[in-house]
């Protein structure tokens, strides 16, 4: 495997590479230790972590959602090689969007999200910063804090947490893009959607509060067995 130290990426919970693997171009996850965690809970966390997103990403692409395909994982040292996605951050193409196109990728971003759901999947911190425009479609990428869940609340935040990424960047653009992606989440969601449209509402109305919780739940250390 070879890495490309000129790029390297350091996030929160791990560094990120850009290499080649059995000729391939891809990104390798390295999990960072934490000098605030006990060394055995650190890595107990680590190795579970990297566990559990491996496991999500295998689940979603053999269901056939457009998700890195992860291709090596060693738990041991927390590192998970993945398909290496060619594209833009949806976060910063939007806005040259053309309307029409808009309302397509909308449309497969709800179509993704409900079918990700219905696997009781949340993503954890789904933002169009973590969905890539690709000439083959819309990505979904980073599901570092993605778990397991049958309480419809993990998913209602996955789409609060959307609309807020929209909003703060192109809020002129929120109401088509949430019409369209509601329009199919409702027909792929298996579950009550005037449920998870009630704990939208609910979690929108709280407000700063929530806001603020919602940030240290997505950044919370959930422990996966």
């Amino acid at each position: 495997m070879a890495l490309s130290s000129e790029s390297n990426l350091w996030g929160a919970e791990a560094v990120i590479y850009i290499g080649e693997f059995l000729g391939r171009k891809v990104v390798i996850k390295k999990r960072r230790s934490k000098q605030y965690r006990h060394p055995v809970y650190d890595t107990i966390f680590i190795q579970a972590r990297t566990r559990n997103e491996a496991k999500i990403l295998a689940e979603l692409y053999a269901a056939g959602l457009k998700v890195p395909a992860p291709l090596l994982v060693d738990v041991e040292k927390g590192a998970l090689v993945m398909e290496y996605i060619e594209g833009e951050r949806l976060s910063e193409k939007l806005a040259d969007i053309e309307a029409r196109e808009l309302v397509e990728i909308a449309w497969d971003i709800g179509r993704q999200s409900a079918l990700m759901h219905n696997r009781k999947i949340y993503h954890g911190d789904l933002t169009i910063a973590n969905i890539i425009y690709s000439g083959r479609g819309v990505y979904i990428i980073d599901f570092g804090l993605a778990g397991y869940s049958t309480d419809i609340e993990e998913h209602a935040i996955d789409i609060h947490l959307l609309q807020k990424s929209i909003y703060s960047l192109y809020p002129h653009l929120l109401k088509p893009f949430m019409e369209s992606y509601f329009k199919a989440y409702r027909e792929y969601y298996s579950g009550s959607f005037d449920e998870i449209m009630y704990k939208l509402r609910e979690i929108s109305t709280r407000g700063r509060y929530i806001d603020r919780e919602l940030r240290r739940s997505v950044m919370r250390e959930r422990y996966v067995g």
